[in-house]
């Protein structure tokens, strides 16, 4: 198949930080969900008092789920929102360090616990990315 691609429209921007103890995932997916936000990509810096992410299995078409509940040093996050189920959905991979530089990552899941979070939205216009199950990868894709 083809490379698909869509132009897609600058629209708004967001940047903000998120509270201590709240859920990374969930607090972007909400403030998404109360600004009509459909398409952007999102960054973000900070650390996390717990995390919680996955790795996708492609032979068996199913996420191994992992967590950490210690202190991490979010290194690395790369994020999109689309629509999935008729809402916004964060889909987004994070790489986390501990106290001794040694790195986890993959398939950011709910369940990461701020420490601190330094959040940027850019919002994208005239363009719809919804996501449906896909059967050659079982993933639910654009």
């Amino acid at each position: 198949m083809p490379a698909r691609f869509w132009e897609a429209e600058a629209g708004r921007a967001f940047v903000g930080r998120l509270e201590t103890g709240s859920d990374l995932v969930e607090e972007i997916e909400r403030h998404c969900a109360e600004h009509g936000i459909r398409a952007a990509q999102v960054t973000v810096v900070g650390a996390m008092r717990r995390v919680r992410y996955a790795y996708y299995r492609q032979e068996a078409k199913e996420y191994l789920e992992l967590a950490s509940e210690t202190h991490h040093e979010l290194t690395s996050f790369v994020g999109n929102i689309s629509e999935r189920d008729g809402r916004p959905f964060l889909h987004a991979h994070a790489s986390f360090a501990d106290a001794q530089g040694a790195t986890v990552g993959g398939h950011l899941l709910r369940g990461c616990e701020v420490f601190v979070a330094e959040v940027m939205i850019r919002e994208l216009g005239d363009v719809s990315l919804v996501r449906i199950h896909d059967e050659e990868t079982g993933l639910a894709l654009w």
